[in-house]
């Protein structure tokens, strides 16, 4: 199970091109909170990663991290509705987004490719993230956190959730 870096307050404010050595960071029209995260925690998943995005960062000897929430979510073996986080479990991965964008197949919770949907790290009482609106680097008390998701992902007809995942 991968453990939060002591050092996360370090990339507080940072803009994702001090993160990562890889061309995608430089792109600030890209979702980078799954990405962040996966630097952060050290996942590199199979499926896109910042790494592979270019034959010129391929060759870079850097390591990559994965670029897709859904990925983050899908790895997550240990998930559910942050209404059933266990109370222990302090530390985690926080998932948001709309209620169509979830499954259950075969009782495992499934996300799907919907644009809405954001990751951050539940570390300390706040949730580190990256604002792809700011371009940089937040850290938002929980309730913050769904506030903001919430306003931002509500549209008629949708629901907006939020769910945890154990590290991976």
């Amino acid at each position: 199970m991968s453990k939060i870096p002591t050092d996360i307050e370090r990339s507080m404010g940072m803009n994702i091109s001090k993160i990562c050595p890889f061309s995608i960071a430089k792109n600030n029209s890209e979702n980078h909170c799954a990405h962040y995260v996966s630097h952060i925690m050290g996942y590199d998943l199979p499926g896109p990663t910042c790494k592979n995005a270019t034959w010129a960062d391929k060759q870079k000897p850097a390591k990559g991290a994965s670029i897709r929430v859904n990925d983050l979510f899908s790895a997550a073996t240990v998930k559910g509705s942050l209404a059933s986080k266990p109370a222990a479990l302090t530390e985690c991965l926080i998932f948001v987004t709309i209620a169509s964008n979830i499954k259950n197949v075969g009782n495992i919770l499934v996300m799907g490719t919907h644009p809405k949907k954001h990751v951050g790290i539940l570390s300390q009482g706040k949730v580190w993230n990256y604002s792809n609106t700011n371009n940089k680097v937040v850290a938002d008390v929980l309730s913050l956190f769904q506030t903001k998701f919430s306003s931002a992902y509500k549209t008629t007809g949708t629901t907006v959730e939020f769910y945890y995942g154990k590290f991976l």
